[in-house]
């Protein structure tokens, strides 16, 4: 009976109450609401689609059109997933699969270029990143050390030299 008393023991007991109940009930906070909600980038990537597909934009019926197949989409989707048609099941998996195969042939085409081929491509195009100067300046210092009280008067026949080439 005084292992009753120990409070290592009430914490332990309650700890697994808790837990037992959190089993129970599930891991509701991650499901959210369980609203569908559409955002204007979802409206966008609808209407980008099918563009491509039609070579026009939707019409506001066929915009609503494809936002009622997004969220029926949606319901059956996330309506699968809760019966679990998504574990065990052979063509998933191998969607799936197929998938992240197409994603990583992907990236690895597209692994960043080395330092050598970098210069060799600047070597062969050099003119597609050559920049105009923009802004020219020239810096003329006169010492006073070294002119000492000329150096007013060099420097504003200095300034007329300079104004004279830029003409």
């Amino acid at each position: 009976m005084k292992l009753l008393r120990e409070p290592l023991v009430h914490f332990l007991l309650l700890g697994t109450v808790l837990f037992g109940v959190f089993a129970l009930v599930g891991d509701r906070g991650s499901a959210g609401t369980g609203q569908i909600v559409v955002t204007p980038g979802h409206i966008e990537h609808l209407t980008v689609s099918f563009t491509r597909t039609w070579q026009r934009p939707p019409t506001a019926q066929e915009l609503a059109g494809l936002i009622d197949d997004y969220i029926r989409e949606e319901v059956l989707y996330r309506e699968a997933v809760a019966m679990g048609l998504d574990r065990d099941d052979t063509i998933v998996r191998r969607r799936l699969r197929q998938k992240l195969e197409f994603l990583t042939e992907e990236t690895a085409e597209t692994a960043p270029p080395s330092d050598a081929e970098l210069q060799a491509f600047l070597q062969q195009h050099p003119d597609a990143f050559r920049v105009e100067p923009r802004l020219a300046f020239q810096h003329v210092y006169l010492s006073r050390n070294r002119r000492g009280d000329a150096t007013d008067t060099e420097a504003r026949q200095l300034l007329a030299e300079l104004e004279a080439q830029q003409r």
